[in-house]
């Protein structure tokens, strides 16, 4: 690879800088971050990653670069995303990518006795795991190991049963077998804890939770992007998710729960996970089509200490209901091209929270 864009002294002192913000977010303090990802760039591809990791891991790289041309509160890291779909690859899911999106699964289970013939995989013979961990050292060789990189977009237990499941099927028919369904979803849950584990030690500074959550170098935990948690309610969460979301907060030092779409009726489930590290979730369009209400955000983590990381559009008008809560809250901002115009976004996000705090 060419030379790296990013500034690592640079990059080393924003963590530093960060890391000592840690303990005043945990005292309630308000963080305002931003980063440029994938999804912003049209002019690169969505495909196999693997298979053309130099413009991957370079367009990563200027990304990070971006992020700190511009103050703000993100700690920049690498990701080895492959998909959603990793994982219930392993278990025998054929795999496809496409030029004009992202990687997808074909379906294995539409039935009982599918489920019934699963067993957990070998993690050396599974393709994209493979694929992952390779990437992943190769991060790391390109860096130096200078720069973090997190673990892959990891899909939880339930979201990756769905992944596997005809839909309807799934939701339909998981109360009649529920003794056959919390055994997939602990298989599920052993694989990724077995890899998360083992992929950790492909690189020098694993970010963790990692994908898309803060991730300051002394914070610990996984982020699993949960987003049965928008369908399904609180009955069906507690029953079939939060047991292996548990799991999986025990055996990795904690846990960030993400959610694409509304998902307020969950707030409070989410919530009960011990080591519950932090919710991620979208009040604007920029980031989902259809986002949470601030609102109802508000009224969910209002009082209770918890961490919400929000994506939203740089308006303090709209910000409003949030800076005036005494919700704990990391504004996860669309950010403008402009450094000029993100440090700007940035002061007017802080000064209207100081001036509705009294910080």
């Amino acid at each position: 690879m060419r030379r790296s864009p990013v500034d690592y002294e640079l990059y080393n002192i924003r963590c530093e800088s960060i890391d000592k913000c840690v303990g005043d977010f945990m005292r309630g303090d308000f963080l305002v971050v931003g980063q440029f990802t994938l999804g912003g760039r049209e002019d690169f591809v969505y495909g196999d990653h693997y298979e053309h990791r130099e413009p991957f891991l370079r367009v990563q790289l200027e990304g990070i670069a971006k992020t700190l041309a511009a103050y703000n509160d993100w700690v920049p890291y690498l990701e080895p995303w492959l998909g959603v779909g990793v994982y219930a690859e392993a278990f025998g899911c054929p795999f496809h990518t496409s030029p004009g999106g992202a990687p997808w699964t074909e379906k294995i289970i539409h039935c009982a006795d599918d489920m019934k013939r699963l067993e957990k995989p070998d993690i050396n013979r599974a393709e994209m795991l493979q694929k992952v961990l390779e990437l992943t050292l190769y991060f790391n060789e390109q860096t130096q190991g200078e720069i973090a990189i997190s673990a892959t977009d990891t899909q939880s237990a339930l979201g990756t049963l769905a992944c596997m499941s005809d839909m309807t099927w799934m939701l339909s028919y998981a109360w009649d077998y529920p003794e056959e369904f919390h055994r997939v979803l602990g298989l599920i849950t052993d694989l990724i804890i077995e890899f998360t584990l083992l992929q950790r030690t492909y690189c020098d500074k694993p970010a963790m939770p990692g994908h898309t959550m803060w991730s300051p170098p002394s914070f610990t935990g996984i982020s699993v992007s949960d987003d049965m948690l928008n369908v399904v309610g609180a009955g069906f969460y507690e029953e079939f998710g939060m047991p292996y979301d548990q799991k999986l907060a025990d055996a990795l030092g904690g846990i960030g729960v993400h959610s694409c779409g509304p998902w307020p009726h969950n707030f409070k489930s989410a919530q009960k996970l011990n080591n519950f590290i932090m919710a991620d979730l979208a009040v604007s369009k920029h980031f989902d089509p259809i986002p949470n209400d601030i609102g109802k955000v508000v009224a969910g983590f209002q009082g209770t200490g918890a961490a919400v990381q929000i994506r939203c559009d740089p308006d303090p008008d709209l910000l409003a209901p949030l800076l005036a809560s005494d919700v704990r809250a990391i504004l996860s901002l669309f950010w403008d091209e402009d450094p000029a115009q993100r440090d700007k976004s940035y002061r007017e996000i802080k000064n209207k929270w100081e001036s509705y705090r009294g910080g």
